[in-house]
């Protein structure tokens, strides 16, 4: 309990102006950072960054911003796991340029075609969705954050977002069902 009331202490400090604490943090941190980014990988599939990776390129993004105001260490893992979104959808939009490539087609030597699963599209979809939810309602979008893409409980997200969890459970409700209107629309 003390370990966590520390990293509290730490996380304050560094919303503050202290940008010597995320170091701090991200080492108290660190498991549960790539066990995130494990989680996103595996939902969003981008295949060329490790969970390793996705915490460093967080941990950078960190570093390079004003302030990242945080108020514990759900708050901080929920706005990491944002940061993680973020940087896997700008990596696929990357992967789809035509300067990177993007325009070509996976071959091999073989007469044979491999199927290749391109998923980027319903992903960037995706996350139009939830941009657009976060316009309209920010509170479910931070729900889908917490509950999908941070892969948090409905307690953890309702410590997050300092709410109760039937609340959690309405707000959950309420964004799968406008999230899969969104989607179906489109």
């Amino acid at each position: 309990m003390n370990n966590i009331a520390n990293i509290t202490q730490h996380i304050l400090a560094y919303a503050e102006g202290e940008k010597m604490e995320l170091s701090v943090i991200v080492d108290a941190l660190y498991g549960q950072l790539c066990e995130m980014a494990n989680l996103q990988l595996n939902k969003l599939n981008p295949g060329s960054i490790s969970p390793n990776e996705l915490v460093h390129e967080v941990y950078l993004k960190f570093s390079k911003s004003l302030s990242i105001n945080a108020q514990g260490r759900m708050h901080f893992l929920a706005i990491a796991a944002t940061a993680m979104r973020q940087l896997i959808i700008d990596q696929l939009k990357g992967m789809k340029r035509d300067k990177r490539g993007g325009h070509l087609f996976a071959t091999t030597l073989s007469d044979t075609k491999l199927p290749v699963e391109d998923n980027a599209i319903e992903i960037m979809a995706v996350n139009q969705a939830i941009a657009k939810l976060k316009t309209l309602e920010p509170k479910l979008a931070s729900t889908v954050e917490c509950r999908y893409f941070a892969g948090y409980t409905e307690q953890e997200t309702a410590d997050a977002l300092g709410v109760n969890v039937r609340t959690i459970r309405r707000y959950w409700k309420r964004a799968k069902q406008w999230l899969k209107l969104e989607l179906d629309n489109d």
